[in-house]
């Protein structure tokens, strides 16, 4: 008991002590009698010590905590004014979003539309197609069926007696073609030579009337080389080079219905003998060789 009052005793003595000497030396003196009086082997506490020590840790924690709060508060600053226009875009964004909407729609709308309407021009075509195959086989079956009329119009005329039997009665003539013959082929003088034998002779055209008969009637030919397809006429230059003479001896002057190029005087056609092809228009004379080209012949007579 007596040792516990004497350290109360001594704690309250060296407490004043610190005290005055606070007062009087300031923090300097303090120090300098306290660790003067630790060096000279005077008696302090240890636990004092301890305590003072986390006191001081204590404040030091703080300070650093309130360094560390404020710092961040001051840096906090910087990037919400650097996010500002992002933040303006991003409102504005939201708020047009609608309109890039609507427009990607629209956009969307105007492509089925277009694709329907690509649709239906195919649709149209492919009609358009198929309605031009169908006037087309009609225009064939017509030809067909004028063709048959002819035959069955020629039949009924040289059952009258006017023309013989194979020739055709067309306008004031009679004609002969040779296709309906097997094997028909011939050159220009065997050819006139058959028309001979059977009344007629070569054809002769006198006009334009008579050129454009033969064409409506003359028969197709089915060889690639259009020239195999004609028939031979009475129409020579045989006797005068250039100066071409039916066999009735009249001179043709009319150019008009010879095809472009011809009469030739070189090539594979160069010849002193013409021949008719078909043709779309009333260029259907063209010249070919009188003895080596083979070729159907037309004759013509006058009817009974």
């Amino acid at each position: 008991m007596e040792n516990v009052q004497s350290e109360q005793r001594e704690e309250m003595s060296f407490e004043q002590n610190i005290s005055q000497d606070f007062n009087t030396n300031g923090i300097s003196g303090f120090h300098h009698q306290t660790f003067g009086q630790e060096r000279c082997g005077s008696a302090f506490p240890l636990h004092r010590l301890v305590t003072l020590g986390l006191l001081n840790a204590v404040l030091l924690i703080a300070a650093v905590v309130i360094g560390i709060y404020c710092s961040k508060g001051d840096h906090l600053q910087v990037p919400h004014s650097a996010a500002t226009p992002l933040l303006f875009e991003i409102d504005y964004l939201r708020n047009h979003s609608d309109i890039i909407i609507r427009a990607k729609l629209d956009a969307q709308t105007q492509l089925v539309k277009v694709r329907a309407s690509h649709l239906q021009l195919k649709l149209q075509v492919m009609q358009t197609k198929t309605l031009n195959d169908h006037v087309q086989r009609q225009i064939e079956t017509l030809q067909t069926e004028r063709t048959n009329l002819q035959y069955n119009k020629t039949t009924m005329e040289e059952s009258c007696g006017r023309c013989p039997k194979g020739w055709s009665l067309l306008k004031s003539s009679c004609y002969y073609f040779s296709h309906h013959v097997s094997n028909s082929k011939k050159n220009w003088l065997d050819s006139r030579a058959n028309c001979i034998s059977q009344g007629g002779d070569l054809l002769v055209i006198n006009n334009l009337e008579e050129q454009q008969t033969i064409g409506d009637n003359f028969p197709k030919g089915k060889s690639h080389l259009w020239w195999q397809n004609g028939h031979w006429i009475g129409l020579t230059d045989v006797l005068t080079a250039g100066t071409w003479v039916w066999v009735n001896n009249v001179t043709e002057v009319e150019t008009m219905y010879w095809r472009s190029g011809h009469p030739a005087t070189d090539g594979v056609l160069r010849g002193n003998c013409a021949a008719f092809i078909y043709f779309a228009s009333e260029r259907t004379w063209y010249n070919g060789n009188c003895l080596t080209l083979l070729l159907n012949w037309i004759c013509e007579m006058d009817p009974s």
